[in-house]
């Protein structure tokens, strides 16, 4: 078996509107830290490469991540179905995912560029890593940790708004893959879910990688500096850190500079615990394949036209951008969207191990849920290849709250909550997908 890997910076330009806020437009004014795309190779003892690119960005729309991974599959010769383009949903970046939002404003031409200049430099970092293939041992670790916290609660009233439930979903699962090459280089790939939504708290204008990046750098002090340590966002759509949840006061505080480097500190302690943990050796047998599924939309629970008119007066900028879009939007006679095309796709790493990714931003309580289609090991990337907005269970459904009522507003794809039935639709695919990898689906 063979392995490689390789870093780029791609930290935008100041004075670009700032990501991870929904279409609010303040402009990036200083770096915290730099953003950096992580990409690494992995060959089997039949020449089958599998390529896993990280991002610290927001994520990308839809056009963008399929050119992304086209190109890393045109240009590396790796096949498209065992490219996995992960973003670590940076929420202190650019708005890259800017063709995504409903807005009426016009896109910045800086913003475009930069998107080009992504491009080059995505293209690149997989070229690197594929040149740095070596021989390599590769082992699996599983450990656990308490990062993250569900943000999904009710408040007194009972409406179900963003608040720490200790008690709700937030997989405390952890995977590492331990990469030792033949020259002696050393790469830690770590997988959590967990959003990284401390930074903007005290510097909302400030461009940084967050606990993500502040949890690299701490496990490469532990490990040595050339160590490559290279995060892989999970099922994260309804977690956030729980260095911020006060529990007591059952709300999120604001958060301090101090809390990035405790979350980081925190997760890089746990990495090297799991790696302390006995591992699996991977003698690896590498196939993939992918999918779409349909998440159709309720058609019954849109907001009438007086709802988006009162948005687009509002002096709120967020509601006012999507008020005044969705009034744009409707009276051209275009309808809402009916339903969206999810993908979704499975790597198989070997006969007992296999990963799975899904695009947008899945709700945590889905990891039990794909593991009853499957009785290989298996651990799923969230916010992959694209970010499309949130994706509940069904059992979530009649909570509403933000993840599931109000944020489909924010996005061309809404404005309506999704509809009941998507726990079949996602289990039939991945059942489908796992028999197409010659993997017993359960």
């Amino acid at each position: 078996m063979r392995a490689g890997w390789s870093q780029t910076d791609i930290t935008p330009p100041l004075g670009l509107p700032m990501g991870g806020r929904g279409p609010r437009f303040a402009p990036g004014v200083e770096v915290l830290d730099p953003l950096s795309a992580q990409a690494l190779v992995l060959e089997d003892d039949a020449g089958r490469r599998t390529l896993w690119v990280s991002l610290d960005l927001i994520g990308v729309e839809r056009e963008m991540g399929l050119t992304l991974r086209w190109e890393l599959a045109a240009l590396t010769g790796v096949p498209l179905e065992r490219v996995i383009v992960n973003y670590a949903h940076i929420h202190s970046g650019p708005m890259i995912n800017f063709d995504g939002y409903a807005t009426v404003v016009e896109k910045p031409p800086g913003l475009a560029g930069y998107g080009r200049e992504l491009q080059h430099r995505v293209a690149r970092a997989g070229l690197e890593a594929v040149a740095a293939l070596r021989p390599a041992r590769i082992a699996l670790h599983h450990g656990e940790s308490e990062v993250g916290i569900n943000r999904r609660g009710r408040d007194a009233s009972g409406q179900m708004t963003m608040r720490p439930d200790p008690a709700g979903a937030h997989n405390p699962d952890l995977w590492v893959l331990d990469v030792q090459a033949a020259d002696g280089r050393h790469a830690v790939i770590f997988n959590y879910g967990c959003h990284p939504v401390i930074v903007y708290g005290f510097a909302w204008q400030a461009l940084s990688a967050g606990w993500p990046g502040a949890a690299r750098r701490a496990l490469a002090g532990a490990l040595g500096a050339d160590t490559h340590c290279q995060f892989i966002q999970g099922l994260a759509g309804n977690v956030r850190p729980r260095v911020l949840a006060d529990l007591e006061a059952g709300h999120f505080r604001k958060s301090q500079p101090e809390d990035v480097e405790t979350a980081g500190r925190q997760m890089a302690a746990d990495v090297q615990a799991a790696l302390g943990n006995t591992g699996n050796a991977l003698e690896l047998e590498l196939a993939g394949t992918d999918g779409w599924f349909n998440a159709r939309r309720d058609q019954t629970a849109i907001p009438d036209i007086d709802h988006w008119r009162r948005c687009a007066a509002s002096e709120d900028e967020l509601e006012r951008n999507r008020g005044r879009y969705w009034l744009q939007r409707l009276d051209s006679g275009l309808p809402p969207v009916q339903c969206v095309p999810w993908a979704v796709g499975l790597l198989r790493l070997t006969r007992n191990h296999t990963v799975g990714w899904m695009a947008g931003e899945v709700l945590a309580e889905w990891l039990p849920l794909l593991r009853q289609c499957l009785p290989t090991d298996l651990t799923m990337f969230g916010y992959c290849q694209y970010v499309a907005g949130y994706l509940p269970t069904d059992a979530l459904l009649p909570e509403g709250g933000y993840e599931v009522a109000s944020s489909p507003g924010n996005s061309k794809n809404g404005p309506g909550p999704l509809a009941p039935g998507l726990d079949a639709a996602v289990q039939q695919a991945v059942r489908g997908l796992a028999r197409q990898l010659d993997l017993e689906a359960g």
